[in-house]
């Protein structure tokens, strides 16, 4: 069984501030300035995806969202985003949950985006480079292809890189993500011994 998820993913101009006075586990910074990054997915009921940061929630179609701009419900007051020329890393922005499936079923999780400047790792040492099978616990091994096993009732939180180009104030990105789920043993052969099954 195989799940879907669109994550469309824009930038606009949003500021420094508010990334790190918006939340805990802000991992670094390199910079000169400033990107929204917008994350949408449509629930299936395979997986739950929940926000961890204040600056993800779950908007009122039920969309799981990554707004780092005043536009977000939880906005601080302060700052307007990110900047450009920059890089950000954030250890914990979502979970993905294990919750929705047949007890005692293990899934396979893979993550993808198309956009280089947006990447993906695992602080907690449970998300694998999808190509190699290597750890990807740290924001400068992040990568565009991940993925990694759920057991029931457990959840992997997700850590994202975002790293901005030299963008004018007022860029706009957009780009698709996904999120696919298997059953363990139903994953495709390219993800078989990768994502920490047998661990």
């Amino acid at each position: 069984m195989r799940k879907n998820i669109a994550l469309g993913i824009f930038g606009l101009l949003v500021a420094f501030g508010l990334v790190l006075g918006a939340g805990a586990n802000f991992r670094d910074y390199n910079a000169d300035r400033s990107v929204h990054w917008d994350i949408v997915t449509d629930d299936n009921e395979l997986i739950d995806l929940t926000p961890i940061q204040p600056y993800a929630y779950i908007n009122d179609g039920g969309v799981l969202v990554v707004d780092i701009s005043p536009n977000n419900p939880n906005y601080p007051g302060y700052g307007d985003g990110l900047s450009p020329n920059s890089e950000y890393n954030f250890d914990e922005i979502f979970k993905v949950s294990n919750d929705l499936w047949e007890k005692n079923m293990t899934i396979v999780v893979r993550i993808t985006s198309n956009n280089t400047g947006i990447q993906f790792y695992g602080a907690d040492r449970d998300v694998h480079d999808s190509a190699t099978g290597a750890v990807v616990y740290a924001s400068d091994m992040a990568k565009n292809d991940v993925c990694f096993i759920v057991n029931n009732g457990d959840a992997v939180k997700v850590g994202m890189d975002f790293t901005v180009g030299n963008d004018v104030p007022g860029t706009i990105q957009s780009t698709p993500i996904h999120i696919e789920a298997y059953r363990l043993g139903t994953e495709p052969a390219d993800l078989v011994g990768k994502c920490g099954q047998g661990s």
